[in-house]
């Protein structure tokens, strides 16, 4: 009989707490963030604790809220840091979701862990929000919910994202907090209809950056506040010309045009008319004004840049150095002096963006990661390769399904 393995371990809880109130010091004053240490819930568990995902830092901020450890689901690019990986895992034992791990995997270690006393933390996002708002959450959350029949905790972390947007240069100085907003018990959530538990945990996950900040009033103030704009605002809005545009101070620019907005402490952005935007509001326009770009240049080549090419695997990543990058409608096409890699989108199987920074391609059984310089955009390669998919399968329009693209 196989033995079965011991995934819970007194390391785990023990060298957190030790590592913890370093990390709440800087966090508490880096962030200004408020929060709650809920000791009422200390052997009560297990619990799957639920949150938004603004910032990279969501995982401390989550963990330190309890007395009990927290064992995340976590990217596999956790993973494949080679000794850090170790390390990470030596500490908090996160459980592998990858293309490269099955989902059954996944929920084998989730069931054990649970079975041997332990509480999941998941950011049922997948993704940090770009522009604002919670984006969607991934259906399979509530699969495991209703497989694992424990205590579900639904946490908000608000004023992150404007104290750190993801695409963000430099940290703005702001009011931040973390709170439970919601518990769900076993006996309610299990006489709920999959459809319905879904939305419950959409409802209360959801959080606006703008609406929380109109509520409580708080700025986010720092200098160079609109740096890293162009990363989400890659068009002109004016002239509808991609990859002109560039941030300075508080402001974004355009190269092509007398397009420009004043980003605010806020976190709204104001146009040459006066009028405010949310980045929500922003994001739905560039994602269409882009579409129609893409559809109608004639061009295929659309952008090219120098960018550092990682190889991914399992365990470990192989540094393959600095390659020239093309991007074209239908493909994407990297060159040094030693190796050329040319992926059509028809063999490529997602490109995802990791961070604020780095590009992942995955290929039926290959995964490569793209760093881009700091100022450039990693959303352009996303929506291009969603839009050719989506005209390839014979979409005309996005006016109207611009909720579908992006992240």
């Amino acid at each position: 009989m196989k033995k079965t393995s011991k995934e819970v371990k007194l390391r785990h809880k023990v060298l957190t707490r030790l590592i913890e109130p370093f990390v709440r010091i800087y966090i508490v004053i880096k962030y200004k963030l408020s929060f709650k240490k809920y000791k009422t819930l200390n052997k009560k568990g297990p619990f799957i604790v639920l949150a938004n995902h603004t910032v990279n830092i969501d995982p401390m901020i989550m963990g330190m809220q309890f007395p009990f450890h927290l064992y995340y689901i976590a990217t596999e690019q956790v993973f494949n840091l080679g000794f850090l990986s170790k390390v990470i895992k030596f500490i908090v034992n996160p459980i592998k979701k990858s293309k490269s791990v099955s989902d059954m995997e996944t929920i084998r270690k989730t069931k054990r862990i649970v079975q041997q006393g332990g509480s999941i933390g998941i950011f049922p996002e997948g993704n940090t929000s770009y522009s604002g708002q919670t984006v969607q959450i991934m259906p399979t959350t509530v699969k495991l919910i209703k497989m694992l029949k424990i205590p579900v905790i639904i946490m908000n972390i608000k004023g992150m994202y404007l104290s750190y947007p993801r695409w963000a240069i430099y940290k703005k100085k702001g009011k931040t907090e973390a709170f439970i907003r919601k518990i769900i018990l076993p006996d309610t959530y299990l006489e709920m209809s999959d459809e319905d538990l879904f939305f419950e945990i959409e409802d209360n996950l959801f959080v606006d950056a703008y609406a929380d900040q109109e509520a409580s009033g708080n700025l986010y103030k720092g200098k160079h506040i609109a740096h890293g704009l162009e990363k989400l605002i890659f068009i002109d809005l004016m002239s509808k010309k991609p990859f002109v545009t560039y941030s300075k101070g508080n402001k974004l620019k355009s190269h092509d045009s007398d397009f420009e907005l004043t980003y605010l402490p806020n976190g709204k952005v104001l146009d040459k008319d006066n009028q405010l935007h949310t980045l929500v509001e922003i994001e739905r326009q560039v994602k269409i004004a882009y579409f129609n770009y893409y559809k109608e240049n004639k061009e295929s080549l659309l952008f090219e840049e120098e960018v550092q090419l990682v190889k991914s695997f399992a365990t470990h990543n192989e540094k393959l150095g600095r390659y020239r990058l093309k991007l074209f409608k239908e493909r994407v096409y990297l060159t040094n002096v030693d190796n050329t890699l040319d992926f059509s989108f028809d063999e490529i199987t997602n490109i995802v963006m990791q961070g604020k920074y780095q590009v992942i391609i995955y290929l039926p059984n290959e995964t490569y990661m793209m760093r881009l310089d700091d100022y450039s955009s990693i959303y352009k390669y996303v929506l291009t390769y969603q839009h050719y998919m989506y005209i390839k399968d014979g979409g005309t329009s996005i006016d109207d399904k611009h909720f579908n693209f992006g992240i």
